[in-house]
């Protein structure tokens, strides 16, 4: 039996535990430090990092969290006794060719050369809030728990937690659209949430208020994360090349839980199935059919033909498998 679950948005995993919110306060770097240092041990076979995340989550009671262009399912074998957390994460992102970047409220893994950048963004926002004026200060450093369900806009959710803290964001426009899977996150304070959201995409707030009216609420704008020219003059190792895995045969079974756009989804699965997807957005369209419509899925035990009939039957659609391409078109075309 072959898991494709759980299949995230765009592949984010936002990985937390119960642990993440004890003992940890908003915006301080010393309990991410100190979990860095906490033993860890672990006995990995082909382990997908997405869950071997979690496991450090839970291991070091504080989040990782995996960046979207990094692949969750990449397969990690590790045997480790006892070793610090901070240790077991640059093996882990050594064989997903990233690295690790402690960065406010959580630890990320990033792609090479993004620790540095973060870094030097972690550095600015610290300046930039020291000297904000008391009220904005106060609604930005003020900590709150955050949670959304799957699907959730990157963008949409910016704005909507600046409101609630009765500022604005501006420039969100910059963020591509994206999909989320369903998060449930500890009290963090407003800076350090938009931190973990908009570093996804390379984007920082600029904590110094926008010029507005006495009347206006305060704003601020989203910038690119700096350039940190110190990380630059040396080139990470890069590891061998890693085999592609064979792709599955017909006989494999599936068990999914998604909500996903129907193109995504469709982009993902042919991948996984080692298939090349031909899908007829024409057909589509003349069907009524929108490419960003959301699936909402679960099946356990799915052959490959069920696991496709129960995303296109529903939708009027209809699909085939030839010479290694996976072809969705409107039913009767």
């Amino acid at each position: 039996m072959r898991r494709l679950w759980p299949m995230p948005f765009a592949w984010v995993a936002l990985v937390w535990s119960a642990l993440a919110g004890s003992g940890l306060r908003a915006g301080a770097a010393e309990p991410v430090l100190r979990a860095l240092a906490t033993p860890v041990t672990a006995d990995w076979a082909g382990l997908p990092l997405r869950q071997a995340a979690a496991r450090l989550t839970a291991a070091g009671g504080v989040a990782v969290v995996i960046d979207r262009r990094l692949d969750p399912d990449t397969p990690l074998s590790l045997h480790a006794s006892a070793e610090p957390l901070e240790r077991v994460l640059a093996r882990v992102a050594d064989t997903a060719r990233a690295e690790v970047a402690a960065y406010a409220g959580h630890v990320r893994l990033v792609p090479r050369g993004g620790a540095g950048p973060l870094a030097a963004a972690d550095r600015l926002r610290h300046q930039e809030l020291g000297r904000l004026a008391r009220a904005p200060s106060a609604r930005v450093r003020t900590p709150a728990a955050w949670s959304w369900p799957d699907g959730a806009v990157p963008a949409e959710l910016v704005a909507a937690a600046a409101a609630e803290a009765g500022i604005t964001i501006e420039g969100l426009e910059q963020l591509p659209h994206d999909h989320f899977p369903g998060a449930g996150l500890p009290k963090l304070s407003l800076a350090d949430r938009l931190d973990l959201v908009l570093a996804h995409f390379d984007r920082r707030v600029e904590w110094q208020p926008q010029p507005r009216r006495p009347d206006e609420k305060p704003a601020f704008a989203l910038v690119a994360l700096p350039h940190d020219a110190a990380a630059a003059p040396t080139a990470p190792r890069q590891p061998p090349p890693r085999r592609p895995a064979p792709p599955p045969d017909a006989a494999s079974t599936y068990t999914l839980t998604v909500a996903a756009p129907l193109d995504e989804l469709l982009t993902t699965l042919a991948r996984r199935l080692g298939l090349t997807l031909a899908l007829d957005r024409a057909a589509l369209a003349r069907a009524g059919v929108a490419p960003a419509e959301i699936v909402r899925l679960e099946l356990e035990d799915a052959s490959r033909e069920r696991l496709l009939d129960a995303i296109c039957r529903p939708r009027g659609l209809a699909w085939r498998i030839e010479a290694g391409t996976l072809s969705v078109s409107a039913a009767g075309r």
